[in-house]
């Protein structure tokens, strides 16, 4: 969760050296890392719509302050960025988890800073947490395919989605009244949500929410940057969608010019402000250090690579070392 959506990290390397600052790929995101959107196939609820309960919106104010402690606790477990602002307990039941049934009571919560989530305990494991535009995704999956779902958010602050997701624009800094959403997926590595948003002016934007203390963060993608950086699009026309550079593009680069080195780390040093060929270190299995000028993106320069002694007279410094 691809398409890929990089999260790009700038590298800044000297202008003596005569190369330029580049912003790499360094840990991509791509759709085969997301779950599919709009194919709830793999965001799952431990609960079928049979356990489900009759939903109690007048609680009492006991009854209401147990159901807010839960909450906080499963929360809490998750490093969830939600500090509750209202919740109510939607089902209980079991299911099975390794072979052994789990006891599961699942709740909504609306958070302060826009989300939404649904939460399940799963008795001693970890509890799981589906925001509400993964939960309506999923939903809607369901009722393509006949199925009835009961799961997906209700609550005040939550049925809204549109308005969940302008609220949440607002938060990235970007101004939008939301003409529809799409659920895009999500990255499990990262905790990283991604929704496509088109405003009523037109554009489109994904939005990528970090679910996760501490560094949980909303931004917004504007669909034209998103094409750059291979992630297309749909509700929007956001151009043709680039190919992101990453590590395995400078191995695959290696092996199809034959390069006689199998490389046990990498580190990308920058662009030839010239030849536009990127400049990657390697320490490889047999032969130690080298350094690589790849030419990519129809770049018709020739790969050239130079041993860690050469490399030093053109003001590259290797700093990889054996391990």
């Amino acid at each position: 969760m691809i398409p890929r959506c990089a999260i790009r990290v700038a590298i800044l390397i000297a202008v003596a050296g005569g190369y330029a600052d580049l912003a790499l790929a360094a840990s991509s995101v791509s759709q085969t890392d997301l779950a599919p959107a709009n194919g709830g196939n793999a965001i799952t609820f431990p609960l079928a719509g049979a356990d489900m309960e009759q939903r109690l919106h007048d609680l009492s104010p006991r009854q209401r302050a147990l159901v807010m402690q839960e909450t906080t606790k499963l929360i809490s477990a998750r490093s969830l960025s939600c500090a509750p602002t209202d919740a109510e307990r939607v089902g209980h039941g079991k299911t099975t988890m390794d072979g052994k049934r789990v006891e599961v009571t699942a709740y909504e919560v609306a958070c302060s800073n826009g989300m939404g989530y649904l939460l399940a305990s799963l008795g001693t494991e970890k509890p799981i947490a589906i925001s509400c535009f993964a939960a309506a995704a999923t939903r809607a999956d369901s009722i393509a395919k006949g199925e009835k779902s009961d799961v997906y958010c209700q609550l005040a602050a939550n049925k809204d989605l549109k308005e969940m997701a302008g609220s949440l624009m607002t938060a990235a800094g970007t101004s939008c009244t939301v003409n529809n959403i799409r659920w895009f997926g999500l990255a499990d590595a990262t905790h990283t949500e991604y929704t496509e948003v088109e405003c009523r002016d037109g554009s489109g934007y994904l939005l990528r929410a970090q679910q996760n203390e501490p560094a949980a963060l909303v931004s917004a993608v504007s669909c034209q940057e998103a094409a750059k950086q291979g992630l297309k699009c749909h509700l929007t026309d956001g151009g043709p969608v680039a190919v992101p550079i990453t590590l395995q593009t400078f191995r695959d680069a290696l092996k199809e010019n034959a390069v006689n080195c199998e490389p046990t780390q990498m580190r990308l040093i920058g662009r030839e402000t010239e030849s536009k060929r990127y400049v990657v270190e390697m320490q490889c299995a047999d032969i130690g250090g080298l350094v690589a000028f790849i030419p990519l993106e129809g770049n018709t320069k020739k790969l050239e690579t130079l041993d860690c002694n050469a490399a030093i007279k053109r003001n590259i410094l290797c700093t990889l070392k054996p391990k």
